[in-house]
C-alpha cells in the first residue's frame, strides 16, 4: 500500500472507530478556512459546454462542505473574510484564535486537459499540516502528484499560524468544470465532496499526531 493511501485510510479509520457523539482529535480546535479569491476576484475560470465555472465559486463550495464535516467532528470553523489583502486574511484568522489555516484554491491553465494536485507551504511547521492533507487529497482524487512546494507569495507567508494552501485540481480542466456543474445540480460523489472529505481526514490525522494543536508559532 502506498504511503499516501495508508495515511488517508488510517485517518478515516480513526474517525469511523469513534462512537457517535464522542470527542475526536478535532474537538475544541478552531480551523480557519479561507476560500481563495472572492470579493470580486474570480480566480481561474473553466468551461463546460460553454458554461463558465469560476474558481471562486468552487472554493466556496468546498469550504461549505468541509465546514459541515468539521463541525460534525467537534471542531469550530472560522470562515476567513474574503478581504483583498492576503495579509489581512491571515490576520482575520489569527484574531479568531485559530489553531491552523487552510487556504482553498484550484489551479488554472490554458490547456484544458491539464490536471494534478499540488499544495504550498512556507514555514517549516506548515509541512506537518500539509503532509496529511496533501496525501488524503491524492488518495481521494487520484490525480498526478506535483508535491508540496515552498511558496513565497501566498497565504502561508504571513502570520504565525501553521498553514497550507491547496490546489487540489485544475478548474480549467473540462472534466473538472463539468463535474462541478453536475455537483450544483445535485450529483453526489463529486470532486467537491471528495476534496472536502479528504481535507477533513487530513486535518483529523494532523490533530491526532499533534494533540496539542501543533503549536501556533512558526519555526523558520
Amino acid at each position: 500500500m502506498h504511503m499516501k493511501n495508508s495515511i488517508y485510510i488510517v485517518g478515516l479509520a480513526l474517525l469511523l472507530a469513534l462512537p457517535v457523539g464522542a470527542a475526536t482529535p478535532l474537538t475544541g480546535k478552531t480551523i480557519a478556512l479561507d476560500a481563495g479569491h472572492g470579493g470580486g476576484e474570480n480566480g481561474a475560470s473553466g468551461y463546460c459546454n460553454g458554461v463558465q465555472v469560476t474558481e471562486a465559486e468552487v472554493n466556496l463550495a468546498v469550504r461549505a462542505e468541509l465546514k459541515a464535516l468539521l463541525i460534525t467532528s467537534g471542531a469550530s470553523v472560522h470562515d476567513v473574510e474574503q478581504l483583498s489583502s492576503r495579509h489581512d486574511r491571515v490576520a482575520d484568522a489569527e484574531a479568531a484564535g485559530s489553531d491552523v489555516l487552510v487556504s482553498i484554491h484550484h489551479n488554472g491553465s490554458s490547456d484544458t486537459s491539464v490536471d494534478y494536485t499540488q499544495s504550498f507551504v512556507t514555514q517549516r511547521n506548515d509541512k506537518a499540516l500539509a503532509s496529511p492533507i496533501h496525501a488524503a487529497l491524492l488518495a481521494a482524487l487520484e490525480l498526478p502528484n506535483k508535491g508540496i512546494k515552498n511558496d513565497g507569495y501566498g497565504m502561508t507567508v504571513y502570520g504565525s499560524l501553521p498553514g497550507v494552501l491547496t490546489e487540489a485540481y485544475f478548474i480549467t480542466n473540462t472534466a473538472a468544470a463539468c463535474d462541478f456543474l453536475n455537483y450544483t445540480n445535485g450529483a453526489t460523489n463529486a470532486r467537491v465532496q471528495k476534496e472536502a472529505q479528504a481535507m477533513h481526514d487530513g486535518l483529523l490525522e494532523y490533530f491526532t499526531q499533534n494533540s496539542g494543536g501543533g503549536g501556533k508559532g512558526r519555526n523558520k
